[in-house]
């Protein structure tokens, strides 16, 4: 797929098996310039054949949906003509699920449907569809490996780049990570083990699994994410993490005490603190930054309480949410990590904090888990 060329309009199908779910979306991209809804299908079957014969630059996919689903739907649009798709879902926990599956298997993005009944602002969900549909016209996909059922048996958790059909950059896993500054500080092992803050948006399930996934069960450092998600999804994406990777990792609870080798996922709607007895408090305030939770509040609590034992990593994202976090533990003697662009969906959030001159090393997830073992190499051999 060719990216849009500047003064074309954005061509855009939308695949949904409710006609008014496809005019409402319609009519949001048309309201602004810059988009020409090119085509709308009904089920699965009709929108993969559109996407085939228009060569759309975005696809918009209901995951429910009649003769294909959206999951097989979207396998088959990375497989036969890689083209960035941003998923409708529903609010449901199983909603939620399906679309964390499908984030995983290609789809760049998710906005939540519209539904009757539920607190929603019209207007936001206009402006959230213009701008997720906008960005991901930017983004380049690759073809996805199609991989027959048995194989898929025999091997479920394949390298999450073949499976997310996202462009590879050449690296392998023996890559040498980039120092973002000749000034970059030297790696140490931590006194107490100290916590790790991760924080990402667009892309982040796949970045976080690539991370954790390198990660054993006897890490001796405590970790937090910090995932833009809403508070359906963030359960869910706790349990999904849980079952594919060797650590510990549930959605926080206030009063959840930071442990070795646990990860703790931020629930969407509040933002996560800190308390000086490494308790987590969940704070139902307003957003910062647009965000709650905001990587931002988490990285400067954990900071202001673990000071240099505090590591900060940044993983793709739209936006700058992470970069004054960044700061915070730079300034207090932490160490920082940030995704390399090539790796990222969006690279907008890490390369905030690369601008700001506080990122000691720049990297794939994969080698950020490299580095993270190295620098805790000497606590894993005394807890073996």
């Amino acid at each position: 797929m060719s990216e849009p060329s500047a003064g074309h309009p954005i061509r855009v199908v939308v695949v949904d098996d409710s006609p008014s779910i496809c005019r409402l979306i319609t009519a949001y991209l048309r309201s602004s310039p810059g988009f020409e809804v090119i085509g709308t299908a009904l089920n699965g079957r009709a929108g993969l054949e559109m996407v085939k014969k228009l060569h759309p630059d975005v696809v918009t996919l209901d995951l429910e949906m009649p003769e294909l689903n959206g999951l097989e739907t979207l396998e088959q649009i990375m497989y036969d003509c890689p083209t960035p798709v941003v998923v409708v879902s529903g609010v449901s926990r199983q909603a939620a699920a399906t679309t964390i599956q499908a984030i995983n298997h290609g789809a760049v993005d998710f906005v939540l449907k519209y539904t009757p009944g539920v607190d929603m602002d019209a207007d936001a969900l206009r402006q959230e569809i213009i701008a997720k549909v906008r960005t991901a016209s930017q983004i380049k996909v690759i073809r996805s490996l199609r991989v027959a059922s048995a194989q898929k048996a025999a091997a479920p958790d394949l390298h999450a780049r073949a499976e997310s059909g996202r462009a590879e950059s050449g690296r392998g896993e023996t890559a040498q990570a980039t120092p973002a500054s000749p000034a970059a500080r030297a790696t140490s092992s931590f006194v107490g083990g100290g916590v790790i803050v991760i924080g990402a948006s667009t892309g982040g399930p796949v970045a976080l699994r690539e991370l954790l996934s390198g990660l054993p069960a006897s890490f001796p450092a405590a970790l937090i994410i910090i995932q833009h998600m809403p508070a359906s999804f963030t359960g869910v994406l706790a349990a999904q993490l849980d079952q594919r990777i060797s650590l510990k990792v549930k959605e926080a609870a206030s009063g959840d005490r930071l442990a070795a080798g646990l990860v703790l996922v931020a629930p969407g709607g509040y933002h996560l603190l800190l308390r000086p007895d490494s308790r987590v408090e969940l704070v139902p305030g307003a957003e910062v930054g647009g965000h709650r939770p905001s990587i931002d509040v988490t990285m400067q609590s954990v900071a202001q309480i673990y000071g240099a034992r505090t590591r900060g990593v940044l993983l793709t994202g739209m936006g700058s949410d992470g970069a004054l976090g960044m700061v915070a533990i730079h300034a207090k003697g932490g160490q920082t990590y940030a995704q390399d662009a090539d790796s990222c969906v969006i690279n907008g959030m890490p390369q905030r904090a690369i601008d700001k001159g506080v990122v000691d090393y720049i990297a794939p997830p994969t080698q950020i888990a490299q580095l993270l073992r190295l620098a805790y190499s000497s606590r894993m051999k005394d807890k073996s």
